[in-house]
């Protein structure tokens, strides 16, 4: 009954990437970003492999993406590396987790929950150098931060800061950056203040910028084998960790001037066979990929034609020699010998990388994959409630049109 649509995760791929960063970066520390579900890749097995492949610690973008991997078992250090509401000050410090702040109301609050709990709460200051998104402004982060740091029951463990343009041809502005969050550095120094740990660089830094290394690194895409740039970095070698496959599970021989999909935007030109594939938009291969994209079905490339659909999509497979129900179909990766990257179908419809890695939906099954064996499945999942739903709101549901009670799921008997 397992849906033939999966992606299989590459921890083997995982580790030789750590590895490229600690040849770049030597004993600085490494900061994994594994926000956004590892970037799509599984969050809690990504992040042990990482962990036991030498990174330091892990970079999060919510507090409940740390809870999960703290109750995954991960054990290193976990930084928030984006403003979270102080309602969430009681789970930080529950779990261990590092604060991120952005501003001294936020420090006022987590100091005095701290307090109350008699212990001291680690934070990383957030500057902002000119994203213009978060941080404290750094022309009077300096001043704030010696302020915060004489709050009882903080701890500013760290420092940081995150680019705007690394991606950029021209690293004018980075540099421009770098300068910034230097000078605020210094008036720490000169007030009597070195904060343990401080960190910049995200992967295109890593890659291109050694002088945003300082103490720590941030590598998130680089991580995962991706490039966000149209020209990898000479000298390193990074491999996917992600690639993702599904099978044919309909052929139709379809005569010259056939229209076919929503909205008929496409019509055959030729005698044609069409193979339908179970994967849609909702599993991430994006509707932009609607008659532009492409396939490899038995090492050949195969367009996507008509519109991607929720849950199906059509390639045109007609110059597929054998082809029948049941092929592997290779929508990122490699087969015989061909392959189609991440980057390459990015680029494609304009994105980004990690846009269709993070796209991939919670109904694609992840394999994780080590010494050539699967070491870990990710089950389909759900968004049902783990609850049976209340007599409270099914009572207060709006009538059916149809017969008393139907369309609505009943609770189970106790």
């Amino acid at each position: 009954m397992a849906r033939p649509t999966v992606a299989t995760i590459d921890l083997d791929a995982l580790a030789h990437n750590v590895g490229a960063v600690r040849n770049l970066v030597g004993q600085r520390k490494i900061i994994a970003a594994v926000k956004a579900d590892a970037y799509g890749h599984g969050a809690p097995v990504v992040s042990r492999a990482l962990s036991a492949a030498g990174v330091d610690m892990f970079g999060v973008a919510m507090t409940e993406e740390a809870v999960d991997l703290r109750q995954a078992g991960i054990r290193k250090p976990i930084i928030l590396l984006t403003s979270v509401p102080s309602q969430d000050i009681d789970a930080l410090l529950r779990y261990g987790v590092s604060a991120c702040v952005a501003d001294e109301a936020f420090a006022r609050d987590l100091a005095a929950a701290a307090v109350r709990r008699d212990t001291v709460a680690p934070v990383h200051v957030n500057v902002d150098t000119g994203m213009h998104r978060m941080g404290l402004d750094w022309e009077g982060a300096a001043r704030s931060i010696l302020k915060i740091s004489r709050l009882a029951g903080l701890r500013a463990s760290g420092i940081f800061s995150h680019f705007a343009c690394s991606d950029a041809d021209d690293l004018s502005f980075s540099l421009e950056q770098v300068r910034r969050f230097k000078s605020v550095l210094r008036e720490l120094r000169r007030a009597g203040m070195e904060l343990p740990l401080i960190h910049m660089a995200n992967s295109n830094a890593v890659q291109r910028l050694p002088e945003a290394y300082f103490g720590a690194v941030r590598p998130g895409l680089m991580l995962y084998g991706l490039c966000s740039r149209p020209r990898p970095t000479p000298g390193v070698e990074l491999k996917p960790v992600l690639s993702m496959r599904t099978r044919i599970v309909r052929l139709h021989e379809l005569p010259t001037g056939t229209k076919i999909g929503y909205g008929h935007t496409f019509t055959t030109w030729r005698q044609s066979t069409i193979a339908t594939l179970p994967v849609g938009y909702h599993d991430g291969y994006v509707r932009q990929f609607s008659n532009r994209g492409e396939v490899l079905v038995r090492g050949r490339r195969a367009a996507v034609v008509g519109r991607v659909c929720m849950d199906q999509t059509l390639v045109d497979v007609t110059d597929v020699p054998g082809v029948k129900v049941g092929d592997e179909v290779v929508l990122y990766g490699e087969q015989d010998g061909a392959s189609i990257h991440v980057e390459q179908m990015a680029a494609l419809v304009d994105c980004i990388p990690y846009e269709l890695t993070c796209a991939v939906g919670p109904r694609v099954r992840r394999k994780f994959v080590k010494n050539g064996a699967v070491v870990a499945v990710t089950p389909f999942r759900s968004l049902t409630p783990s609850e049976p739903l209340r007599e409270g709101f099914l009572s207060s549901a709006a009538p059916s049109d149809e017969a008393p009670g139907a369309g609505l799921a009943q609770p189970e008997a106790a």
